[in-house]
């Protein structure tokens, strides 16, 4: 209750701070995620966040990724559910889908390349202007935009003299060892296209573990994306607000070093507030509807039993590894939660084993998409098999529950290093000489992880961290005296702009 007490408190001052300045304008904050689930649904929890401590919001996205959470979130109602958060939509901008396939160095490539061309400057930069004109006393007073969209942002933000921020979703580490990289091609650690030609184990920054150089985070989308996270590096260097979708404990030293040169400002973990021991409760939008059927399937099962697979919103599996995956299920002898999304396997219905319903049907729960915070909170979950997003990882850290490391793409490999080998907070898999996770490595890691004396140590630590996660954001904590500055500077802002 203490954080609901803290957020009260705050939201109790910062509206009488905005009252006073009622009649010239209010924090206006204009939103503008990546438009992808991992990008969207952080950036939402900062919005209503901010719409607590007195801002209006307008949140925006692309036509194509707005009407899919108004449809997918019908009974949610999300752009109506309070009268401080606005959605809206600009034209343009491919989905998220059309980055998957064989060819997703090229994909990624279009998908990053349409989302530019929809939420430009010159589109932000108009958007404004009509913000502005229809409503005196809301005039937009500050831009938060994704790391991945805020390319160009500082002019039209001084224009309109506007704060800047950026949020980055992903670990401080992923995004410092972009920063970083001219320096690490000057000391010839990186080729100068960002492509190792082999395959080593590296130790890129002093204050990072050791990593694969073909698991680095931006060999997915190729050149392109490491020429575009150089360029982000470099606008961040210019914009005073950089926040960041994690707490400080997780990565002190990189925090510490990239503090030296950029404005870092931990404000995570972002999610609900009543899962941080607060009543108060949000709603996010999603791009699948969730199938609450599966929580009363898990009160049904025993305390710290139940295996949690989901591979996000992303990740495709081949018709060979879903078959190993689901044969490994069968073998575990114990009751699972499978999420299953109709593209699971890329361009096709995904197709189980033959029987293997039937033999599962008392102990296993097959569902399309889950109310993910929900199911990692329940007193049933013993594990989480993932692919290691970020927005996941930190889920599972923030509810305790340890993890089996299934990373798929991008900055997923980084996050199971840390995972593994410096929070201690999960298991590996690893894969045979074809890429494939085989029935008995998966069998064998779940085993290690519920029913052993380095599980119950991997258990202890994610305990650990499950606490740290939900006081950094109570008063007194790293994140919350991040945000509580951020916030401050904003009506700061605010106020100058109206004369207060």
């Amino acid at each position: 209750m203490a954080v609901c007490q803290d957020l009260l408190r705050t939201s109790a001052r910062l509206e009488k701070m905005s009252a006073g300045n009622r009649k010239t304008m209010m924090p206006h904050a204009l939103l503008i995620p990546l438009p992808a689930q991992g990008h969207i649904n952080p950036m939402m929890h900062l919005a209503w966040k901010l719409a607590s401590d007195g801002f209006f919001i307008t949140f925006l996205s692309t036509e194509h990724s707005h009407q899919r959470m108004i449809e997918a979130n019908k009974d949610k109602v999300i752009h109506h559910n309070s009268e401080r958060i606005r959605m809206i939509s600009v034209p343009g901008g491919q989905p998220l889908e059309v980055a998957r396939g064989e060819n997703q160095i090229n994909n990624i490539d279009k998908f990053l390349r349409s989302v530019e061309n929809a939420l430009g400057p010159s589109v932000i930069d108009k958007l404004i202007q009509d913000i502005n004109e229809k409503d005196e006393e809301q005039k937009v007073t500050c831009i938060i935009a994704d790391v991945w969209t805020c390319c160009g942002l500082q002019p039209v933000a001084e224009l309109h003299r506007v704060s800047l921020a950026v949020l980055n979703t992903s670990l401080v580490s992923t995004f410092a060892i972009r920063y970083f990289s001219p320096k690490l091609i000057s000391l010839g650690i990186l080729p100068s296209d960002g492509i190792p030609k082999e395959d080593t184990t590296q130790t890129y920054l002093p204050s990072m573990p050791p990593l694969q150089s073909a698991h680095l985070p931006w060999l997915t989308g190729g050149e392109y994306i490491f020429r575009y996270g150089n360029r982000i590096g470099k606008e961040a260097a210019k914009i005073e607000w950089v926040l960041f979708n994690t707490f400080y404990e997780l990565e002190t030293g990189v925090v510490d070093d990239l503090s030296r040169e950029v404005g870092v400002y931990p404000i995570g973990p972002l999610i609900s507030p009543e899962f941080l021991d607060c009543d108060r409760k949000t709603s996010t939008p999603s791009f699948w509807e969730d199938d609450m059927e599966c929580l009363e399937w898990l009160d049904k099962q025993s305390e710290q039993s139940v295996i949690y697979v989901s591979f996000g919103s992303h990740a495709i599996l081949n018709i060979r590894q879903v078959e190993e995956l689901a044969l490994a299920l069968e073998a575990t002898q114990r009751p699972f939660l499978w999420v299953v999304r109709s593209d699971l396997m890329d361009g096709a219905t995904t197709v189980l084993p033959a029987g293997f319903l039937d033999r599962v049907k008392d102990r296993g729960c097959i569902v399309s998409w889950s109310p993910q915070l929900r199911v990692l909170s329940h007193p049933s979950i013993a594990c989480f098999v993932t692919h290691c997003g970020w927005n996941s990882v930190q889920e599972s850290i923030t509810m305790g529950v340890p993890m089996i490391c299934w990373p798929y793409f991008g900055d997923q490999f980084l996050n199971s290093t840390y995972i593994v080998h410096v929070w201690k907070v999960g298991l590996p898999l690893k894969a045979n000489n074809d890429g494939l996770i085989e029935k008995e490595e998966f069998r064998g890691a779940i085993e290690r992880l519920v029913a052993t004396e380095e599980g119950k140590a991997v258990r202890e630590e994610t305990r650990k961290w499950n606490s740290i996660a939900k006081n950094t954001v109570k008063e007194g904590g790293f994140s919350f005296a991040s945000y509580t500055r951020f916030v401050k500077a904003m009506m700061k802002c605010v106020n100058e702009m109206g004369g207060g």
